[in-house]
């Protein structure tokens, strides 16, 4: 017959070597996460933009071939090389979330927050276009001819 005392040591026992390596794994998580770096280029690589832990752009370079382009070409390519990397943060997340802490609801948690902040990048979709201005008498259907038959 076991002891009563010694089955709730050895459960008080494992919950705590269990509580030690779940913090380890985490302590795990937090560091290599610090350590993200992630560049991505526009421009035809005019451009780049790197962003580092949380997805926060941590640099910016540019080269010669910018002199080519416009301030507000310039200005996008910046915006596009950061929405890209950003939009890398959270498959790298959830790859150092799956080899440190695995498939936990806390992990999950952690890589569906990165998701919804940087959403995936369309590729190459061109700005939707301005309004059209509307002559007097224009029902916007671009043709002559009447609705009501």
């Amino acid at each position: 017959m076991t002891d009563p005392l010694s089955n709730v040591q050895r459960l008080v026992d494992d919950w705590e070597r269990n509580a030690q390596e779940k913090a380890a794994r985490y302590e795990s998580m937090r560091q290599e996460v610090e350590r993200i770096s992630l560049t991505r280029s526009a421009a035809g690589g005019a451009v780049s933009v790197t962003v580092g832990p949380n997805g926060i752009p941590s640099d910016v370079s540019m080269t010669e071939a910018v002199s080519r382009l416009r301030p507000e070409q310039i200005a996008a390519a910046v915006m596009e090389a950061m929405r890209q990397a950003q939009a890398a943060y959270p498959a790298e997340l959830a790859r150092i979330v799956g080899e440190t802490v695995g498939d936990t609801e806390s992990g999950r948690h952690i890589v569906a927050t990165a998701e919804q902040h940087f959403p995936q990048v369309e590729p190459d979709t061109p700005p939707p276009a301005p309004p059209r201005r509307r002559r007097e008498g224009d029902d916007g259907d671009f043709s002559d001819d009447s609705y009501l038959g």
